[in-house]
């Protein structure tokens, strides 16, 4: 409990979830409302009802942490100590603007990965069914479409069309990421050079994910009048940070403690991955073209499960992640912040990864060491 009150990020976690908990509980009620008791009882069930499922409280709630930051480090200018819930009442028309943009950006995201879920085929998210399992394909989907208008009903009035350019790019970075499931789409990736397909995985990863992270940055510029340039290395960073995310989520879809609802389902979807990309990278000739003629036959899964080089692969995904967060850690120490606020940040945009990284890590060596140890045991 002490940890709690002197934990600033801590302490804005728990006042976010109650934010939200307020809005699921009170206010999406009194937007929802209907006179007809019978219309109230079915929007309960079938729209209601769905969209609370979709708030996992197993998320890490980055996006609107982000936000809250950005109101306590430019708004407040670096204070931190202050408990949301006691600022200024001349400060309080602003944060609750802000704290609309994190909830509004929270509904996003719980939408898209209802959607993202569909269009993937998964079965489960975070270990519970997933929604258009759980209540079926229609209800599913309307219900996520929906939550796009809510998000756009919400958020006030001046950021609209901030929140509608960037649904626009998150669906084309969606668009890119499906383009990848087609056979003629992957063939043509597969003649390109390691760079070329590179830099299609990381445009595809800036669109479907780092923009929705920026949207908390370009609603803050509006509301906080922050200048761009006393921001425009955070968001290169948290560019690149959804490129990080994107390729440690790739890494995760291979290991079994970290991922058991997803296990191997980016083996049946072209060179999407991180990770099949990685394999590419370190084929010879030969198995390229041996490669290729699995994929064309969809058989990719079996080859690659079975090749010795399946680990060299996930190997260079992971330094070529554990490498991006690392310079984007150099660039946050470049810029001068108060230390609660850098501690803040950390917990935003460095420590989730703490865990992935060593568990990750100890996978690869662990059963890369044993595959050695099995390899010269035969020879």
């Amino acid at each position: 409990m002490n940890n709690l009150i002197n934990d600033p990020y801590l302490n804005d976690l728990k006042y976010f979830s109650d934010k939200l908990n307020y809005f699921l509980d009170s206010e999406l009620y009194e937007i929802l409302y209907e006179d007809n008791k019978d219309i109230q009882a079915i929007l309960q069930k079938y729209l209601i009802q769905t969209a609370r499922s979709s708030f996992s409280t197993q998320a890490k709630r980055i996006r609107p942490m982000l936000c809250y930051w950005l109101f306590r480090n430019f708004y407040l200018e670096g204070n931190f100590s202050e408990k949301l819930s006691n600022i200024k009442q001349s400060e309080k028309k602003i944060f609750e603007k802000m704290n609309k943009v994190a909830i509004t950006i929270e509904i996003l995201h719980s939408a898209s990965l209802v959607v993202d879920d569909i269009e993937d085929d998964s079965k489960e998210r975070r270990g519970q069914e997933s929604l258009h399992v759980k209540y079926g394909m229609p209800q599913a989907l309307n219900t996520a479409n929906w939550m796009y208008f809510l998000a756009l009903k919400y958020v006030p009035q001046n950021l609209k069309s901030i929140v509608m350019d960037t649904l626009f790019d998150c669906h084309i970075g969606q668009a890119l990421d499906l383009s990848s499931k087609n056979t003629e789409t992957t063939y043509h990736h597969f003649l390109l050079s390691e760079n070329e397909r590179w830099q299609f995985y990381e445009r595809c990863a800036e669109l479907k994910t780092s923009k929705l992270i920026s949207l908390a940055f370009d609603c803050a510029k509006k509301l906080l009048n922050i200048n761009k340039n006393d921001i425009i290395i955070l968001e290169n960073v948290f560019k690149i940070y959804g490129i990080i995310y994107q390729i440690f989520d790739d890494i995760k879809n291979f290991i079994p403690e970290l991922n058991r609802d997803k296990l191997y389902e980016d083996l049946n979807s072209g060179m999407r991955s991180a990770v099949v990309l990685s394999f590419l990278d370190i084929l010879n000739e030969d198995e390229k073209i041996q490669m290729n003629n699995e994929l064309i036959n969809n058989c990719f899964k079996e080859y690659f499960l079975n090749h010795a080089k399946k680990f060299h692969a996930f190997e260079k995904c992971f330094y070529k992640a554990s490498y991006l967060l690392h310079l984007n850690s150099i660039q946050l120490d470049s810029i001068h912040f108060n230390k609660d606020s850098r501690e803040y940040l950390s917990e935003i945009i460095e420590k989730p990864f703490d865990e992935i990284k060593k568990k990750i890590f100890s996978m690869i060596h662990l059963k890369y060491n044993k595959s050695i140890v099995k390899e010269n045991y035969a020879l």
